[in-house]
Parts: C-alpha cells; structure tokens; sequence
C-alpha cells in the first residue's frame, strides 16, 4: 500500500494544479516552524549483527513488525527558494514477543523490545513549485544524527536482566547512529485554499500537507560494535504543518 502511495500523490498533484492556478493568491502569516506527525511498520536490524548465525530477534519476535511513532519539529533557517531548517525529533516503538527458555525454545513468557529515538535533523523542503507554479507536490531530504535508548522488558513490565553476579547486567543502553531520509509532500491548501486562508488567519499554520518518506537508519555506533543494533530500513506516513 505504501508503495503505491507517491505514485497517487503525483496523480493527486496533476488533477489539482489547474484548479489551484485559478485560486487567488492569499496573504500568509509569518512563519518560522514546521511540524509533522508520522508512523509506520518497523523491524530492527538486530539480527545483523550476527552476519547470518544467531538470529535473536527473530526467535523471540518471529516475522512481525510494529509500527514505529515519530514527531519531529524544524526551526526553519532559510524560506528563499525551498525551506531549510534544523530541528529534532523523538520516536517511540514497542514490540512484544516470547522469551526464550534456557533449551532456546519459546516459553510463554512475554518479553518486549522497547525503542525510544531521539535525533537532530537538518532538512530542506523544495517548495518553490508549489509556492510559484500551482504544483502542490514537494520533495524533501533530511540527514542527522540519531541516539537510540532500548531497554528489554518481562511481562510484568520490569527491566530484564542476564547473566548472574558480575558477569551480568540490565538489558538496557544506548545506540549512536545517522539516518537520511527522502521523501514528498502533497500541499493540502491545494484542496480548499478558502479554507487554507481562514486557517491561517485562526491558528497561524500557513500549510498542510501528507506525506511519505523513505528512511535509512544506521544505529549500529557508527560501525565500533559493542552497541545492539536497531537501525533498518522504512517507510512513514503522516501530516506536517508550517507555522
């Protein structure tokens, strides 16, 4: 479904852009910010770590995925020609599975992977088209760094620990990483530019849009090891605002 959803996106764009050249221009708040909401399915390299021997995550989790929560907000640097800002944003993803018992079999306790992403990003949005020529479809970029915080939980939800004595420990810790990311947006204001312009005038968002975007996330400590690996490869969905 996901891969079909760019391609409708342009379709979107095409039916539209005539009847948006007709719309009269409006007169936009300042802005200085952009915010977007997103989520979609996720599985964590974990496994890769291993080059094809054991195969952890696999075990515990099968071949399910969760979906992964993000929201992220840009301080918008440069409006000129696209929109290039600077911001963070933070992540939340959980999945559940059962643990492993001593023989490596599935028992039936529940364990869960929990994954808390927090990255800085810089992003630039080509929205010039849509802005000067009615063509409400906007691609974007963005490149930063991640730091990923994962903690294994039991069922009871208390931190899960291994080994005994001093040889052992909590399963939690940290991640160091870098993702990029492309993407497009379709400018909803290109729908309804009456209503996009009452909008503005009421709450300060100047537009709307959805999007998709692809993401390649390398959280595996800049290749040191020593770290679990919870990067991958994914795509999100969701709704971004400027304001």
């Amino acid at each position: 479904m996901l891969n079909r959803l760019i391609p409708s996106l342009f379709i979107a764009a095409l039916l539209l852009a005539p009847a948006a050249g007709q719309a009269q221009e409006r007169s936009e708040s300042p802005s200085w910010w952009f915010l977007e909401f997103k989520a979609g399915p996720f599985v964590p390299n974990v496994d890769d770590e291993f080059s094809g021997g054991a195969t952890p995550f696999k075990d515990i989790f099968g071949d399910k995925h969760s979906i992964m929560f993000k929201t992220q907000m840009d301080f918008l640097l440069f409006k000129k020609f696209g929109l290039l800002g600077v911001g963070a944003d933070i992540g939340f993803y959980r999945i559940v599975g059962k643990a492993l018992a001593e023989d490596g079999t599935a028992s039936e306790d529940e364990t869960a992977l929990i994954l808390l992403p927090l990255g800085v990003k810089l992003s630039y949005r080509f929205d010039w088209l849509a802005q000067n020529y009615s063509i409400p479809l906007v691609p974007y970029a963005k490149i930063g760094l991640n730091y990923v915080l994962w903690w294994i939980t039991e069922g009871d939800g208390s931190i899960a620990s291994w080994g005994e004595g001093q040889s052992g420990g909590s399963a939690t810790g940290a991640t160091w990483g870098w993702e990029f990311v492309l993407g497009v947006a379709l400018l909803l204001d290109f729908f309804d530019p009456q209503s996009a312009n009452s909008l503005d005038q009421e709450t300060g968002i100047n537009n709307s849009y959805i999007f998709a975007e692809y993401v390649w996330s390398f959280n595996d400590n800049f290749g040191g090891g020593n770290a679990l690996m919870v990067g991958g490869d994914y795509w999100l969905v969701g709704l971004g605002v400027q304001f």
